[in-house]
């Protein structure tokens, strides 16, 4: 079963759009990708995504979605993992701006995971992105499909004190 963590952070602004982008490019990504971004470039990411923000006056509030997807134990190498979060970071590029990655040992489930760092706001309209029940649970449904495990997400909010 895939686990899907949908962390939704409240506090931090474009700062934490940085180091959310820097966490995705650092030594430990093994794969790495992205839609609308230079995947390269944690910078550059950086510079984009809020070149996007700006574009539609939108620089202020949550700057980013970032959802961690951990496979279970049938994904057992780095090629397998990496196609599915190439898969997986596909589902939000046709609106949205994506910086991911695969990283290696998860705890809890299995040996890999994928980390999706999402513009929040929509290169083609400005509209923020929606991560309600309805959204996660169809995106739950795509991972199912492309990974071939049954998966479910839960939500991490973290809000500033």
């Amino acid at each position: 079963m895939a686990e899907i963590n949908v962390i939704r952070n409240t506090y931090g602004g474009m700062e934490y759009l940085r180091n959310a982008l820097g966490y995705v490019s650092d030594e430990r990504s093994l794969c790495r990708g992205g839609y609308g971004v230079d995947p390269y470039d944690s910078n550059r990411a950086y510079e984009q995504m809020l070149a996007t923000r700006r574009y539609f006056g939108k620089v202020s509030g949550n700057p980013l979605v970032h959802v961690v997807i951990a496979y279970d134990n049938s994904v057992t190498d780095l090629s397998t993992a990496a196609q599915n979060g190439f898969l997986c970071a596909r589902y939000f590029a046709y609106k949205y701006q994506v910086l991911y990655c695969t990283h290696e040992k998860d705890t809890s489930c299995g040996s890999f995971h994928t980390h999706l760092i999402i513009n929040a706001v929509s290169y083609v309209n400005g509209q923020m992105i929606s991560t309600g029940f309805k959204e996660m649970n169809d995106f739950c449904s795509y991972v199912t499909q492309i990974t071939g495990q049954k998966s479910w997400f839960y939500f991490d909010n973290k809000a500033g004190s």
